[in-house]
């Protein structure tokens, strides 16, 4: 099979699954990704846009930075190390499978709101896993599920993903708000996304989404979009002059006296009068007549900029609507 003959990632995965291929998956896109499948079944997916189950496990110390690199120089083999470490009684096999499925469901739901992109398709490379895996279907409807769970008066979830949070004054001295919650609300701070949450505490990007829409219905946090989350604002006029607040004089303030036009300055032409009042000849005239007709459109273009009516839009802006890479039902994929 070839990746074209997929219409999109999820009827790819699904051709994969019943084909029983064991293989790697790459999206591109933003974050894009790597889906690992053994035998047909999803048993890894790691993308920049959510934690991966070894950061599950080592940013909030489930198992130490030190214990886990002598695991990894015992079992070099990452596809086995889960094994490893059921067996030397680091974690059990039911916590390291529930650790390593969630993580799969989250990173897909981390691809799935981001711009959508396309895919190559390679052979097997090892991954942290344990359990079967996860069937491509089951896949796509759960993260449909949570993209529809996430979709609010902000818009998409692609839109919540990119909102700054910070703190009302005064709202970790809230009682009864449960420790997720106070964990959450411990690294709102108007600067951090809820990726950089997610990776702050270890936990999954949807969840930290969720606990932040019950914090601020909770009236414990406020929204702060800013400007774009890439490349730098945009320094276009917002109002157009004399339309808007900007123009309107300060309460109390003198108005200020309006400014006199500056007098031309005299203007020297081929052909024509030195100065003037000096008579100019037949030649001048023509002359001046095409300089202002070449100036006209160069002034119009001058004035469009200055008055706001030509402006470019603030680079790196993403859709507000999520990506079709994980979704149900959807269309418009493509090969890498």
């Amino acid at each position: 099979m070839t990746t074209t003959e997929a219409r999109n990632l999820p009827a790819l995965l699904q051709r994969l699954h019943e084909e029983g291929h064991s293989g790697t998956v790459r999206v591109s896109g933003s974050p894009g990704g790597t889906i690992h499948l053994r035998d047909g079944l999803i048993v890894a997916v790691e993308t920049p846009g959510a934690p991966s189950a070894t950061s599950v496990l080592l940013t909030p110390g489930r198992i130490d930075d030190e214990t886990w690199l002598a695991a990894c120089a015992a079992e070099p083999d990452t596809d086995r190390l889960g094994g490893y470490l059921v067996s030397a009684g680091l974690i059990g096999a039911a916590e390291l499978e529930v650790v390593c499925t969630a993580a799969v469901f989250d990173a897909a739901f981390a691809m799935a709101i981001g711009p959508p992109g396309g895919w190559t398709l390679d052979g097997p490379e090892p991954a942290l896993h344990a359990g079967a895996g996860v069937e491509p279907r089951r896949l796509t409807e759960e993260t449909t599920r949570r993209i529809v769970r996430l979709s609010g008066p902000w818009g998409a979830p692609g839109e919540l993903a990119r909102i700054r949070p910070a703190a009302v004054p005064d709202a970790g001295l809230r009682r009864g708000l449960p420790d997720r919650h106070r964990s959450v609300l411990s690294t709102v701070n108007g600067r951090r996304t809820a990726r950089d949450m997610a990776f702050t505490l270890g936990r999954g990007l949807f969840a930290i989404m969720l606990d932040l829409t019950r914090l601020e219905a909770q009236d414990l946090i406020r929204w702060e979009t800013g400007g774009p989350a890439e490349g730098r604002p945009s320094t276009a006029p917002r109002v157009l002059p004399g339309r808007g607040a900007a123009d309107a004089p300060v309460p109390g303030s003198p108005r200020p006296e309006p400014a006199a036009d500056p007098a031309p300055l005299p203007r020297r032409t081929r052909g024509a009068g030195a100065w003037p009042g000096e008579p100019r000849s037949r030649a001048g005239r023509a002359h001046e007549t095409r300089a202002q007709a070449h100036e006209a459109p160069v002034r119009e273009g001058q004035d469009l900029v200055r008055d706001g009516q030509a402006r470019e839009s603030p680079p790196g802006e993403a859709p507000a609507g999520g990506s079709d890479a994980l979704t149900a039902g959807t269309t418009g994929g493509h090969g890498g």
